[in-house]
């Protein structure tokens, strides 16, 4: 059994609403209950989170969008969120990295000043959200996020597969 099996396997016995297989693209068909942030200054730009999501909305930041920084980490696009967790969990089980987080989105419209719907908008870029959604942030929120929900579940054959993986 593989780190992505495991992952699969848990995700759909959590019942992770909107979840289709990390390998099937999907589509947005109803309004979330959380959205997904990454906590900019905790993301090293590996690429897994954008891999896995089934809507495609993580993407790198612009060039230049967090300055001083060669790589830009990923964002997702909030609005085209599905809310399935699938990033939060690659992102602490695969890379330990542990950047990404899940809000409310009654706290996310609150505090962008935004209506989040179960329509996907026209394609706005990713932006950093660093103030809000990082460790650090001048106003952060990150404590509020929701983490991974398997590592505690898991029992120590899965970890130890999800140890190995990580290198």
């Amino acid at each position: 059994m593989s780190a992505i099996d495991i992952i699969k396997r848990r995700l759909k016995e959590e019942r992770i609403p909107d979840a289709p297989w990390p390998e099937e693209v999907s589509e947005k068909k109803k309004r979330p209950r959380e959205v997904a942030f990454m906590d900019v200054n905790l993301c090293f730009p590996c690429g897994k989170c954008p891999e896995f999501c089934p809507v495609q909305c993580i993407e790198y930041l612009a060039a230049g969008a967090l300055p001083g920084r060669g790589v830009q980490p990923v964002q997702d696009r909030f609005h085209e969120c599905i809310g399935c967790y699938i990033c939060v969990e690659v992102c602490a089980l695969l890379t330990d990295y542990d950047a990404v987080r899940m809000y409310d989105v009654g706290l996310v419209e609150q505090l962008l000043e935004v209506k989040i719907t179960d329509k996907v908008p026209e394609y706005v870029p990713a932006q950093p959200y660093e103030e809000l959604f990082s460790e650090g942030g001048s106003r952060s929120v990150r404590h509020l996020g929701k983490g991974s929900r398997i590592w505690e579940k898991m029992n120590a054959e899965e970890r130890a597969v999800m140890q190995r993986e990580r290198g």
